[in-house]
Parts: structure tokens; C-alpha cells; sequence
């Protein structure tokens, strides 16, 4: 961008001259290029001294909107992340001069796109969008006029990113060059990597379960679906160990589970109540023996402890489990309100259920598993029927036709995945999904459920 600016050929940078005495003239034309230039490069330089030992990419961010508020002498600058397939566009991050960054905003939470036929075209074609009269549009585009005034905006310019996220950084009411969106450019280049870093950052701290590495040796036991271990990154599944050991992976299922140390009797009443008791200890010794034996490669501490009559993890290990962190990101999602941090949340949780608990395994385990398996699997189906009426409340229809269909992959009953694809299908003229899920519906729910998901989809086809 700033060779685009700055690297003009010499002969076109050079003011022409007319020599009259002492005196040379210069034309208004190049003298308006000039002090733009000049202004443009003194705001660069004062920005980058003002940032230059900022570490908080958001206070960046604002630096950024400043200055574009101050030169092109505009009201406010902000950033919009926007969605074409669900029509909606959404305020990011902005700042308005008077009242600060982040303040009360005349932007609704969620904007449709109808309301804004022009934008929506230059961020397909991705050209910047300048309009220096908005009463010039109420003729043209009486919706979009209405819009602005709702806005108080009289004069915008928006210059459009895109894909990965997608949307305008936009300034409302400049009062000078109004026909240059070049520094709006440059500045939004800073801004989106700015909003990067804060995306990613409030990403980690939000789905981030526990306090920082406190130096015991951490194993991650995968237990939804295939069950694994998560080793310094790296999967261990059972038929990969030198000795595959169903034993030993129950045992630690068993502990994991029940969250305290656990009788030894009662885990092999458990699970091998047809095994005479000292064959069933010596085997659960063998099993033991043959884990701590296989993750020696990986550090040199037992895993299990086994010295008396109840069974616990050694104080040297911290063993987690995905199952745990599904049911933790979904209490937290509760409790927010609908938005992306809801929606991050839900998730990064709805990713983690792969199958039922110890699914490659349950046939070798007691009845006091399905306790346990039922309560994991309604915990999915809860946070799958809350991601996917957040995503319907704010009309991301794309997302519920990812979501959607996965989750029925898994758990092919839940009603409200059927409703939400449904209406998501209807919703952007999907007619071959739409017929293909109320067929599938018909065969996976219950009379009563499918009877219930009917009315559920005629009174939405009422209220639309």
C-alpha cells in the first residue's frame, strides 16, 4: 500500500513549475496531491510513534480509528464483519471521537443487508464504496436512505475485506478527501490484523479450561467415541501400544468417571463379577503394570496408584478429559448471552463429542456405564440444540447447514436439529435438503416428536 502511495514515477512526484521571477507557480491540482501526500505521511509517522511500544492490539486498533477520523475529519470509524449467506452484518470493533471507542452505537447489534442493496455489492465485487451525498440516494434506494438517517450518516466511505473474515471498515461524515480511500486502506490492513490477534486471544481465553502447566505430567484421556490418549500432543489410541490393554483403558475410564479414589473391590464388581477375585486383582495388576510399562516412553511416573485397597492417580499426573471439557464450555455458554462468544463456546463444545462414551469399548464394560453414557449424550444434545437456535436467532443459516447435519450423523434424533435445517433449507431456497430432512425426520423421531416438529415448522411458516 505504501508503494502504492509513495512510489509514483519521480517525474509525476515533482511539483511543475512555471519560473515567474523569483517565484515558480504550482499548479492547485498537484498542490492539493502534495499536501495530501504530506498530510497522509505525517499521520503515518504519528501513529507509528504512538504505537510503537503498544503491546494490546485492540488500543492499536483505536489508534488506527483515530486517525482516520482526524484525517479525513469524519464522526466515526469502525469495523463491520458481515455474512452473505445469512445477509447480516454485525459491528466489530469502533470509534467515534467524542464519546470514545466501544460507546453507545447507532448500529442495531445485528444488520441486514436488505436494508443496504449498495454495500452488499461492492463487497461482492470488492471495490471501495463511496457515498459523499446520502441524500443523493434516497431516490434510488428509499430503504438504504432510511437506513443512513437512522444512522444520522450524511456522507460514507467504506473500503471492503474479505474472505476469512468478511466485511467494510467504514468512516461516517468525513469532510475532506472524500474522493481518496486509499489511507482507509492502509488502515484497515492494521485494523483486521488487530482484530486477528484480539479474536484469537479472546478464543484461548474463553475455551481455556485450566491454570497454566504447574509441572505435573499432564495426560489428555479422550473418552467420546474412540478413546485415546493425548500425550505432548500426540494420539495414543489402544491398538497403537505395544501391548493393547482393554483392562487398563477401563480402569482409567472407571476412575475418571467416578471423579475420587475408587474401591478396588467395587470396580471389579463392576466390571468382572464373574472373575474369582485374586485372578481379577492380578489381572487389574498385569493391566496396570503393562500401562505404566508402554507410557514409560513418554515419562517415567506411574500413572495409577495402587498401594492400598482404594485406587487413585498419583499426585504427579493430571489426567482430563474431553468429556469434562465439553460439559464445562457448555455450563459457560449458558450463561452468556446470545453472540459470538456464545457461539465460540458452543462450538468448540459440540466438536468434542465424536461418538458415545467409550464407544469402541462399551461391550466390555458393566451396566454402570450407561449411567454415565446417557448423561454425556444429553449434554450434546443440549448444546447442539443451543448452538443451533442461537445460529437461527441470528439468521446464520450457512452454519446450521454445517452444524446440522453433523449432529444428526451422531445422534440421528433431535428434534430441534431437524426444525432448525428445515428452516434453514427453506430459507435459502434449498428445496432437495428441505424434502431430504423431512423424509429422514419422519424416519428417526417418534410419532409424537415428528407430529411436534410439524406444528413447530407450520407456525414458523405462519409467522414468515
Amino acid at each position: 500500500m505504501l508503494e502504492k502511495l509513495f512510489s509514483k514515477r519521480q517525474k509525476t512526484e515533482s511539483l511543475p513549475e512555471k519560473p515567474t521571477g523569483n517565484y515558480r507557480m504550482v499548479s492547485e491540482e498537484d498542490m492539493q496531491r502534495y499536501e495530501f501526500q504530506e498530510k497522509l505521511f505525517q499521520t503515518i509517522v504519528s501513529v507509528e510513534a504512538d504505537a510503537h511500544n503498544e503491546e494490546d492490539p485492540m488500543a492499536i486498533a483505536v489508534r488506527v480509528m483515530k486517525a482516520c477520523c482526524d484525517f479525513y475529519e469524519a464522526d466515526w470509524c469502525g469495523v463491520l464483519i458481515a455474512d452473505l449467506q445469512t445477509q447480516a452484518f454485525i459491528p466489530e470493533i469502533w470509534y467515534e471521537p467524542e464519546i470514545g471507542p466501544m460507546q453507545d452505537t447507532l448500529f442495531n447489534d445485528i444488520e441486514f443487508t436488505e436494508e443496504f442493496a449498495t454495500w452488499a455489492q461492492h463487497l461482492i465485487e470488492q471495490k471501495p464504496l463511496i457515498i459523499p451525498d446520502a441524500e443523493k440516494i434516497r431516490e434510488i434506494n428509499p430503504k438504504e436512505y432510511e437506513a443512513y438517517q437512522r444512522l444520522e450518516a450524511r456522507s460514507i466511505m467504506g473500503v471492503p475485506f474479505g474472505q476469512h473474515p468478511l466485511g467494510f471498515m467504514v468512516i461516517r461524515n468525513m469532510k475532506q478527501y472524500t474522493d481518496r480511500p486509499e489511507p482507509l486502506q492502509l488502515a484497515c490492513f492494521v485494523a483486521m490484523m488487530m482484530l486477528e490477534q484480539i479474536r484469537r486471544t479472546r478464543i484461548e481465553k474463553l475455551t481455556k479450561m485450566h491454570d497454566e502447566d504447574d509441572g505435573r505430567f499432564c495426560i489428555r484421556y479422550n473418552i467420546l467415541g474412540p478413546h485415546n490418549f493425548v500425550i505432548d500432543g500426540k494420539e495414543i489410541y489402544e491398538q497403537d501400544l505395544p501391548h493393547p490393554n482393554r483392562r487398563a483403558w477401563i480402569i482409567m475410564l472407571y476412575m475418571v468417571l467416578h471423579k475420587r479414589p475408587v474401591d478396588q473391590q467395587k470396580l471389579i464388581e463392576d466390571n468382572w463379577p464373574d472373575e474369582e477375585v485374586d485372578t481379577a486383582r492380578n489381572n487389574m495388576r498385569q493391566a496396570i503394570f503393562r500401562l505404566h510399562n508402554d507410557l514409560a516412553a513418554y515419562h517415567d511416573v506411574k500413572v495409577i496408584d495402587t498401594r492400598s485397597r482404594m485406587m487413585d492417580f498419583s499426585g504427579e499426573v493430571n489426567v482430563t478429559t474431553d468429556a469434562d471439557e465439553m460439559e464445562d464450555l457448555y455450563n459457560r455458554a449458558k450463561n452468556l448471552p446470545d453472540g459470538d462468544d456464545k457461539i465460540i463456546l458452543l462450538k468448540k463444545a459440540f466438536d468434542l463429542y465424536r461418538g458415545r462414551l467409550f464407544i469402541q469399548g462399551e461391550d466390555d464394560i458393566g451396566t454402570w456405564l450407561y449411567t454415565y453414557t446417557t448423561h454425556y449424550n444429553q449434554v450434546y444434545v443440549d448444546l447442539t440444540s443451543a448452538l443451533l437456535t442461537t445460529l437461527g436467532h441470528i439468521r446464520d443459516y450457512r452454519c446450521i447447514m454445517d452444524y446440522g447435519p453433523r449432529a444428526l450423523e451422531i445422534e440421528p434424533g433431535i428434534l430441534t436439529a431437524y426444525y432448525w435445517i428445515i428452516i434453514a433449507a427453506d430459507e435459502t431456497g434449498n428445496s432437495t435438503a428441505r424434502e431430504k430432512f423431512l423424509r429422514k425426520a419422519a424416519e428417526d423421531l417418534i410419532d409424537e416428536e415428528n407430529e411436534k416438529l410439524m406444528k413447530l415448522l407450520a407456525v414458523q411458516n405462519h409467522m414468515s
